[in-house]
């Protein structure tokens, strides 16, 4: 099997998250249709799904199912390599191929780690595009603002995101599919999950409800659900 390197470790980054919903324990299936992955972070607070397509690889190879419990270590590995690399499996190995450099990582095995493969059944009052770009200024706003809660509201064609906080943004962007009245509010985990992201954004939300999110690109459909933010009780 053989692909573009940072096709794989770009895949493989945003598949990982970011932060207490960074995702180490991973099974990487190569199946039919390519690269499936269906992690669920420690915390349970976000899952997300992805599936690298065949079209994404010079030349494809159904290796089945691959256990791994570093992921953030393998991404870093991947990063090692020049353009193009090899991959095979053999055995409890999972050999990468470069042009100057190999590096043979061991597996574990895959029966020992949980996955859902099916999709929540979950329904949404809105569905609106947002660029990712878009996305990261609101965290780059929140990133001024110490243990703030953001806010996602829609009105009448608007999609406006908001904090808490001593700094108080509030973005709002175009959105003519939204009809208004939902609104939730999110946490950390809603950044840690999303941040990787660098495609169009697919947003579907209601009110006191998790949020799904999805990006789809020529070669990759990512779907990451991220539950609401509770306030305590002795809130």
């Amino acid at each position: 099997m053989k692909l573009k390197t940072k096709e794989l470790s770009n895949f493989l980054k945003k598949i990982s998250m970011t932060g207490k919903q960074s995702i180490k324990t991973v099974v990487l299936d190569f199946s039919g249709e390519g690269l499936k992955i269906n992690a669920t972070a420690e915390e349970q607070l976000c899952r997300i799904m992805g599936w690298l397509k065949k079209t994404a690889f010079i030349e494809y190879e159904e290796l089945g199912k691959v256990g791994m419990n570093d992921l953030p270590s393998v991404i870093k590995i991947l990063d090692r390599f020049d353009e193009e690399i090899k991959v095979k499996k053999e055995g409890n190995l999972l050999t990468i191929t470069g042009d100057k450099k190999k590096v043979e990582i061991e597996l574990v095995e895959e029966n020992f780690i949980s996955t859902d493969v099916k999709e929540p059944a979950l329904e949404f009052d809105e569905t609106f595009i947002l660029s990712s770009k878009d996305l990261k200024s609101v965290f780059n706003d929140l990133g001024m603002v110490k243990d703030a809660v953001l806010f996602v509201s829609t009105v009448e064609k608007k999609a406006i995101f908001s904090n808490t906080g001593k700094y108080k943004f509030t973005n709002s962007f175009d959105a003519p599919t939204c009809k208004g009245g939902v609104k939730v509010q999110m946490g950390s985990p809603f950044v840690d999950s999303l941040v990787n992201l660098d495609g169009t954004l697919e947003i579907s939300v209601k009110s006191d409800y998790p949020a799904k999110i999805m990006e789809k690109n020529e070669n990759s459909i990512i779907t990451v659900i991220v539950a609401p933010r509770v306030e305590d009780e002795a809130e």
